[in-house]
């Protein structure tokens, strides 16, 4: 290592002058105000020295010996960072031996106090004549300073990283320790360049900076990198903002409080002027320095929203904006977010971000009120046109044209940049124009002219207004057009096929258009035709097994009649390249030749982290209104648009692959945009009709076969992504359309039904669900009969609803008589017969039956682990159930338990839950509805074994309370249920006031009103009256305990319908426990009479 004496007597020496000089400044600060604003810099760099001497003594004493069995080239790499301290050590002592001397010249012979007005009057005159040299000075020591600070940072970062190899870590393992010191070092690292940018310093300062980012590089510290757009490799200009952004952000003295600020900066100005492209570049350059790399597209609220869930999902998350929010809030590692297109005026941008002080946030807006946003040094930059030069070598490099350039080719260059306003995405048109041979320099200008003349005389035609925005968004959209009639122009497959997909993308979101969208949209349709074929031979060997009635048969044959009618036998509305028929076989080369068309015009980019392409926002609005696009053209690429979105989305039970999930939750903006462009478009033709000489009565847009179908996929993804409202529109829609022609005696029909009820049970209006199914259920009864397998899945799921709204008699008979059909028709192990198993053994828990209970979960967990797997969730379902199973055992039941074994029930319980808890974390993450579940119940079990302080946590601590009511809402069954478990943990507690809090604000009866039916209550109501009962006892409140006690037995007997519920075992507790509560109070009542008697005597 570095000499030991060198380093000791080099920071003790380097101290004792710091003391001294720090004592003087403190001292003539005191004395003379106008100095002491002047000395105050110096001063605070003098003692940020003091502290990185100090921690450099004490890593020095810690780590004297080098740690055992480090590698040859990590010792190297310590030894270099410890002789760059000792050369540090000694320039700052050198720049403190002046800075001793200078500050006795200012002092003077009377000492370091002013005596009287004419001696500090001296030391100012003084101080004003050294002020150059002290500025020096203070820019040396600043430098020491950062230099010592960068590789003390860099010795740190490589002790802690021997240390975590000592221990077994691989370096694709980062322990917190390591990645928050590496990145400190890419800040500090950052902030150090920065500064020697700014301040004209090229030279490196010896091998400081080079030895500590030898350092960083060992190190992977980005994990998540998201950019709006692929930064181009033909980026020009604007360097020296990207050196002074960094050293704003990176520098700890950039902003006001920087540790108690949130790091916001906002770029503003024209569209198409570079400000996506620079924040891209910014994120780029400094990737290593933030954990995570983020963007959110703020163009409107529906984009933010998808955005934000994008961030969530990443994190794990339910898939929301509140949640992505959170996520960054909350997160200890540095994060950037770009926030893209914050144009939206109706939007307040505060909105928007993350609370808190945490991470750094760029900002892109044409809105110039929005730079008030911004905390960090100046706040904004305001983004116009490129310097001449700058613009001069975007076109040519667009251009493709060779250096060094002439003269000539500059003079022609000046002439296009200044014509076309120095805008970079009109630049980078007219040069990839001129590489595609459309037009040359010197002929560029005419080129354009003519089609500035044409679109401003379309433009005046459709009466459009004026503006610098739109004036300047014209250079642009000229430049486009030029390469728009070239790719016409060009009689070959590939630019054709590219004009076709980029008129089908500007009606897609113009972010994430990613390849696999487009390639399952050839793909899935085959697969779903193969499924169409099976089921229909199926169909047809049924019929030929069973036997049909002569009326069946007529109704089958007048549907299939129908249907046919029905059918577009015309192809679909596509891109020729998306076509696949016998004619046209799809060819994935020629889609690829198509984008690299589209991709080398840079009318696209291509993102390769993630397989997806993206378009600048003014060339998919102009793609899409440019003068030659009529509005049925734009309908019918509209309508191509919605078609390739549909052929991507697999329907049940062919959607059940992870890679068909995934697919689907990047689908949701295309569908926004699709559908909120095909209401615009109708309106459009609307409009247009009224306006016709001979007036035409408006017709509704046709909504038949092709329009069902599509909504309903488009509904999945809606209703997979938490949009339950949106799918249920869609949803009803189609099930109106279908039930209407064909009637619930067509398996289509009732799937659409089923699939409806389903999203209304997932917003826990269990009502309407129920409602849905019972339809169902009697038209499979009539129409399929009573043993057929599809009338015996659908009593199975009706009977699991039944459970959930309380009815328990009619959920153990419809399951009952459903698995005894199952076990005739399917056989005892088939994965439906075990399903509805399953589901019974929740029922049976109901009645108190918990070993008959415990069997079906244990059967169903044993064959559902070997055929689908331990992790499976209908296999994780069951194994939940049973864990509550045990948990009733071990002392949680309302009913009696015969010859409980506590310990053994609850430990098994344990098991069990946190075996579930960890695979949902795992595939579902931290947020979803069944996670939270999960928590909820291991809570449950965690208080059932007497730590009720665990409990308490795991609800409000691991956040499951306030994530539920954020995701699902204050009134779901689910947030409810939750609350009133946590309340049993503080009675539990003792806590009885907040307890009772809770309790009565979470049974309100109005909030069970979507959940319960109307001649009943819902189960887990009753069940939080039943805690808040014995809340009551434990205190003494007798008299409302009694009153409580009446209220569940007035409950009991209105749910299930019928009276039914006094017939529960249930009914008979309560009614003993009210007896037992009578004669508690009546003994507490006569105890207390004595005492009152005597107080009266």
């Amino acid at each position: 290592m570095a000499d030991p004496f060198s380093i000791v007597a080099g920071t003790v020496s380097l101290l004792d002058v710091c003391w001294r000089v720090g004592s003087y400044l403190s001292k003539v600060k005191a004395g003379a105000g106008k100095i002491e604003q002047d000395l105050a810099t110096l001063s605070n760099e003098v003692n940020a020295l003091i502290t990185v001497n100090k921690s450099i003594q004490a890593l020095w004493d810690a780590n004297k010996d080098p740690p055992p069995g480090i590698p040859r080239s990590d010792a190297e790499r310590i030894e270099g960072l410890w002789q760059d301290i000792n050369l540090a050590l000694r320039g700052c002592r050198g720049v403190m031996d002046n800075l001793s001397n200078l500050v006795e010249e200012i002092i003077g012979k009377g000492g370091p106090s002013v005596q009287g007005r004419r001696d500090g009057i001296k030391k100012v005159l003084r101080k004003q004549s050294k002020s150059e040299e002290i500025l020096e000075i203070r820019h040396q020591l600043s430098s020491h300073q950062g230099s010592l600070q960068l590789t003390l940072s860099a010795l740190n970062l490589c002790y802690t990283r021997s240390s975590q190899r000592s221990n077994g870590s691989t370096l694709g393992h980062l322990n917190d320790n390591v990645e928050s010191w590496g990145f400190k070092l890419q800040h500090e690292l950052a902030a150090i360049r920065a500064r020697m940018a700014a301040d004209g310093d090229t030279k490196a300062k010896g091998s400081t900076i080079p030895n500590a980012a030898a350092v960083a590089s060992q190190f992977q510290l980005n994990k998540h990198f998201q950019l709006p757009r692929a930064v181009s490799s033909i980026f020009t200009g604007r360097d020296d903002l990207l050196t002074d952004l960094k050293r704003l952000i990176f520098d700890a003295s950039s902003s006001v409080d920087s540790k108690h600020i949130q790091k916001r900066f906002v770029i503003y100005g024209l569209g198409g002027s570079g400000k996506t492209e620079f924040c891209c570049k910014f994120a780029q350059d400094n990737q290593q320095s933030f954990w995570g790399v983020f963007h959110i597209n703020a163009s409107s609220p529906q984009t933010v929203k998808h955005t934000y869930s994008s961030i969530a999902q990443t994190a794990g998350r339910a898939a929301n904006e509140r949640a992505g929010k959170d996520w960054l809030a909350t997160l200890a590692h540095p994060w950037l977010l770009i926030i893209d297109n914050a144009d939206d005026r109706n939007t307040p941008l505060e909105e928007l971000f993350p609370e808190g002080d945490m991470g750094v946030i760029l900002i892109t807006t044409r809105n110039p009120l929005n730079r008030l946003h911004g905390t960090v040094g100046s706040g904004s930059y305001h983004f116009e046109r490129l310097g001449e030069a700058e613009a001069n070598d975007l076109l040519l490099r667009a251009a493709y044209e060779p250096a060094p350039w002439s003269v000539a080719v500059r003079k022609s260059a000046t002439k296009i940049t200044k014509h076309l306003g120095y805008l970079a995405l009109a630049l980078i048109q007219a040069g990839k124009a001129i590489a595609k041979h459309i037009a040359t320099l010197g002929n560029y200008l005419e080129v354009y002219d003519r089609s500035w003349q044409r679109i401003r005389r379309s433009r005046r035609r459709s009466s459009e207004k004026g503006g610098q925005d739109n004036i300047i968004n014209m250079n642009v959209y000229s430049s486009y057009e030029i390469i728009f009639r070239g790719l016409e122009a060009t009689d070959s497959t590939p630019t054709q096929d590219a004009v076709e997909l980029i008129k089908m993308f500007s009606f897609l979101s113009w972010e994430d258009l990613r390849i696999d969208v487009l390639t399952t949209s050839v793909e899935h349709p085959r697969l779903q035709l193969e499924d169409d074929k099976r089921e229909a031979e199926k169909a047809a060997n049924e019929t030929t097994t069973k036997g049909t009635k002569l009326m069946q048969t007529f109704k089958g044959w007048a549907v299939w009649v129908y249907l046919s009618l029905q059918t577009d036998r015309t192809d679909p509305i596509l891109p020729k390249v998306l076509r696949d028929n016998e004619g046209d076989l799809f060819d994935e080369d020629r889609l690829m030749d198509a984008l690299d068309q589209l991709t080398q015009l840079s009318l696209i980019s291509y993102q390769e982290a993630t397989e997806s392409y993206s378009m600048h926002p003014l060339i998919h609005t102009w793609v899409r209104e440019r003068p030659q696009m009529s509005t049925s053209e734009q309908a019918l690429w509209c309508q191509a648009a919605s078609t390739t979105l549909s052929r991507s989305i697999l329907l049940p039970p062919l959607d059940t692959t992870d890679s068909a999930e995934l697919l689907r939750r990047h689908l949701l903006p295309h569908i926004n945009h699709v559908l909120d462009f095909q209401a615009r478009i109708q309106a459009r033709i609307l409009e247009n009709l009224k306006t016709r000489r001979y007036f035409w009565p408006a017709t509704k847009t046709k909504f038949g076969r092709m329009q069902a179908l599509e909504s309903a996929k488009f509904s999945l993804i809606y209703v997979q992504n938490g949009y339950f409202a949106e799918g249920e529109t869609l949803q009803v829609k189609v099930k109106d359309f279908v039930c209407a022609r064909l009637g619930m005696e067509h398996a289509a029909a009732r799937r659409i039904t089923l699939f409806l009820a389903g999203t209304y049970h997932l917003q826990a209006r269990t009502n309407k669900a129920a409602e849905l199914q019972t339809e169902v259920f009697e038209a499979c009864q009539k129409h399929l009969g009573a043993d057929h397998p599809e009338t015996l899945k659908v009593m199975d799921t009706l009977g699991a609803l039944r459970c959930f709204q309380g009815r328990f008699s009619e959920a153990r008979e419809l399951l009952e008589k459903a698995i005894d059909g199952m076990t005739r028709t399917l056989g005892p192990e088939h994965e439906d017969t075990i399903l509805a198993m399953d589901n019974l053994g929740r029922v049976l828990v109901r009645y108190f039956k918990y070993a008959e209970a415990r069997e079906c979960h244990l059967k169903a967990i044993s064959i559902l682990t070997k055929s689908r797997g331990p992790t499976d969730e209908k296999t994780l379902t069951a194994k939940e159930s049973l864990a509550l199973v045990y948990l009733d055992i071990g002392g949680e039941a309302l009913g009696k338990v015969d010859n409980p074994n506590t310990d053994a029930a609850l430990s098994q319980a344990h098991t069990l839950i946190n075996e579930v808890l960890l695979s949902r974390q795992q595939k579902l993450g931290d947020e979803h509805p069944l996670t939270l579940l999960a928590i909820c119940n291991l809570a449950r079990i965690t208080s059932a074994s007497g730590d009720h302080i665990e409990a308490e946590r795991l609800m409000r601590g691991a956040a499951a309370l306030p994530t539920a009511e954020r995701n699902l809402g204050p009134n779901h069954i689910g947030t409810l249920m939750g609350w009133t478990h946590l309340a049993n943990f503080l009675a539990r507690q003792e806590r009885f006031l907040e307890a009772e809090l809770i309790f009565k604000d979470v049974l309100q009866r109005q909030r069970y009103e979507a959940s319960a039916r109307d001649d009943g209550e819902h189960p887990e109501r009753i069940l939080g009256m039943w805690y808040l009962l014995k809340c009551y006892e434990n205190q003494g409140k007798f008299d409302q305990a009694v009153d409580l006690c009446e209220d569940i037995f007035d409950a009991l007997s209105v749910i299930g319908g019928k009276r039914l519920g006094l017939l529960h075992p249930f009914a008979k507790r309560v009614g003993e426990r009210r007896e037992e509560l009578v004669l508690l109070r009546n003994n507490y009542n006569r105890s207390k009479t004595p005492v009152l008697e005597s107080a009266v005597t």
